[in-house]
């Protein structure tokens, strides 16, 4: 954006000289520019030493890019202004505030402190890293205030339903250990930062004076635990400016809501307000589009965004009548394109998992494709694992179509013995091949035994001379496994469960072999581990993301699938502010799209889109 093009409501915000000031910053509003922009008039205009101006936002990659641009506008004659992430400026106050000795402990670390808790509370069995994820987050969230005795953590497992009920325990001893072992995480930061400034009016007073004037982006981010450490450090001046956007409050999950937008305006009565409504990023029909779906929000400020773009730009809302027939479509859609065409494109899920099933259609389609984040792969589930061991213990019981059976691994079988229930005992497989022998003896006491190991051995026999598909659908039919996996559960984990089995049946659909399916998961997995770990080096091909990471993004074409009833809003959102949440979800995504935005659906439609479908509607 050219200098000179400052529009009038950009340029009352540079030019603020002191107090509070809230900006309410649409999608596209020129953000960033506005901010470095600022700190450039405060210290040329208003006498403002660099090094008391303090800029944060919420992600390292953000404020390293905030401070380039900032150094890039002013020839680099300020480096002392202060620009980084609200942990570091926390980690930066406590370093330098007597806490010289804090380690911040690694992702490995808080792991095996989680691993050691299960094994005191007796459970032995493999975790997988998606459930760390989400022990670590629900711990995060008491850490923000809420109480370990509330916590609900998504279970599909027994062992699950245990952890869960013995949360407040786990809560407590992973704090033990983290002091103990004199280690903090980024909530500690937080948390010692705000006892720091309560207990220490002596240390508070001398960062307030270091930082004269604060800047802050992204504040519907903010916590409420981080909002009133800010309001302590620019008391008394408060010279406190805030950039931020109500209608884009999507991390809920972090104690984040868009209320801290009122509630600022609230705390400093005399703060001046100042909206930026024109869109520099958007064409006419993407703003509008988006701004039917955030009109229907109750919990908000009321703005009138609109494009800057000459261009109209594309919206189309294409219906579908199966999952199978969107997909072919999108496939279809960007087969036609260009390397170059499909680099600047993104396909946008509301869910790592949704993502994934499409991420492998992409591969069997040959169509390139690149990912920032971490994509649930259908094939490490404890589910898939499962039915993994059943068919590899099954085919080397009768490889060579060996009536007699040979002998299989003891990890599959003790993974799978008891999926459902047998009541057969660790003790009976103590050499490292199991056979029907092997147990037929331990149990030659017990003839109800024998009996469960006959049969159990009729059906291996059997799963040995099916081809995957139709073994795994034997798996959850005939032999149980289904019936104990949603043995309990509720109707939506249920739901869960039954959805999650029709997906792993569904990748040996086209697999003639237990071989070929094994080496497809193989291939399939190695290569997002690949792509994982080249993700920062600008690969060719689709954007494929979750609505969650497309926050600060920006493409030429943008795809929605599957924006349905059930999916968008999200069946876990059930309380009007969660629903909202929802809306603002699906509203930031919808506005990472520059020219072209196309809404994709089978099944009844998300309610979020019936009021867009009237007039958008293209029939597929």
């Amino acid at each position: 954006m050219p200098e000179q093009n400052i529009n009038k409501a950009q340029a009352l915000a540079i030019e603020h000289a002191s107090g509070p000031m809230q900006v309410l910053a649409g999608p596209g509003s020129g953000k960033t520019y506005l901010t470095i922009r600022r700190v450039r008039h405060l210290i040329r205009h208003h006498g403002v030493s660099p090094d008391k101006i303090l800029v944060i936002t919420f992600t390292k990659v953000a404020a390293e890019e905030m401070k380039e641009r900032f150094l890039k506008l002013t020839e680099h004659t300020y480096p002392e202004v202060h620009f980084g992430t609200f942990h570091a400026i926390y980690f930066h106050i406590l370093k330098q505030s007597g806490y010289s000795n804090l380690k911040l402990a690694s992702l490995t670390d808080k792991r095996n402190y989680l691993r050691h808790i299960l094994r005191v509370l007796g459970i032995e069995e493999e975790i997988n890293t998606e459930f760390y994820g989400k022990l670590l987050k629900a711990i995060s969230t008491v850490k923000s205030f809420s109480s370990a005795d509330k916590i609900s953590i998504s279970m599909r497992n027994n062992y699950e339903e245990q952890i869960e009920k013995q949360f407040p325990f786990i809560y407590e001893e992973y704090c033990r250990i983290m002091e103990e072992e004199s280690k903090i995480d980024f909530d500690d930061m937080i948390l010692l930062c705000d006892k720091l400034f309560e207990s220490n009016p002596t240390v508070l007073s001398f960062w307030q004076k270091a930082f004269t004037h604060i800047l802050v982006d992204e504040f519907q981010d903010i916590s409420p635990l981080q909002y009133r450490i800010l309001r302590r450090l620019a008391f008394p001046q408060n010279n406190i400016f805030v950039v931020g956007d109500d209608d884009q409050a999507i991390y809920g999950f972090r104690s984040a809501a868009p209320d801290i937008m009122k509630q600022f305006m609230d705390d400093y009565a005399q703060a001046k307000q100042i909206m930026l409504g024109t869109n520099y990023r958007c064409a006419g029909e993407i703003v509008k589009a988006s701004g039917i779906v955030i009109a229907d929000n109750r919990k908000r400020f009321d703005k009138k965004l609109t494009a800057n773009k000459k261009e109209s730009g594309v919206v189309k809302i294409t219906s579908c009548t199966t999952k199978e027939e969107e997909h072919r479509y999108l496939l279809e859609c960007l087969k036609k394109m260009t390397i170059e065409e499909l680099s600047q494109c993104a396909v946008i899920y509301r869910t790592n998992a949704e993502a994934g099933t499409f991420s492998r259609e992409l591969v069997a389609w040959n169509i390139p494709f690149c990912i920032k984040e971490r994509i649930d792969n259908i094939f490490e589930t404890p589910v898939s694992q499962d039915i993994l061991s059943y068919l590899n213990f099954a085919r080397e019981l009768f490889e060579n179509n060996n009536n007699e059976g040979n002998g299989g691994h003891r990890s599959d079988f003790l993974r799978i013995m008891n999926k459902p229930s047998r009541y057969i005992q660790r003790q009976a497989v103590s050499s490292p091949t199991v056979t029907q022998k092997l147990l037929m003896d331990y149990y030659r006491e017990k003839p109800f035994m024998q009996e469960t190991v006959r049969n159990l051995w009729a059906d291996l026999k059997r799963l040995s001379s099916l081809r995957p598909y139709l073994a795994i659908d034997y798996i959850r039919r005939n032999m149980g496994y289904e019936e104990y996996l949603c043995r309990g559960q509720d109707k939506e984990k249920r739901e869960i469960i039954k959805e999650l089995l029709d997906e792993i049946q569904q990748t040996a659909s086209n697999c003639r072999t237990f071989k070929a399916w094994k080496e497809y998961a193989q291939e399939y997995t190695e290569l997002l581990h690949k792509k994982e770990e080249t993700a920062k080096c600008g690969q060719e091909g689709i954007h494929l993301l979750t609505m969650h990471l497309s926050k600060g993004l920006e493409y030429k074409n943008v795809y929605f699938p599957d924006i349905r009833k059930g999916v968008m809003p999200h069946r876990k959102a059930v309380l009007p502010e969660e629903v909202e949440e929802e809306r603002r979800l699906l509203y930031v995504a919808m506005t990472r799209a520059k020219d072209f935005l196309e809404i994709l659906h089978y099944g009844e439609p998300s309610p979020f889109i019936i009021k867009l479908k009237e007039v958008f509607d293209n029939k597929a």
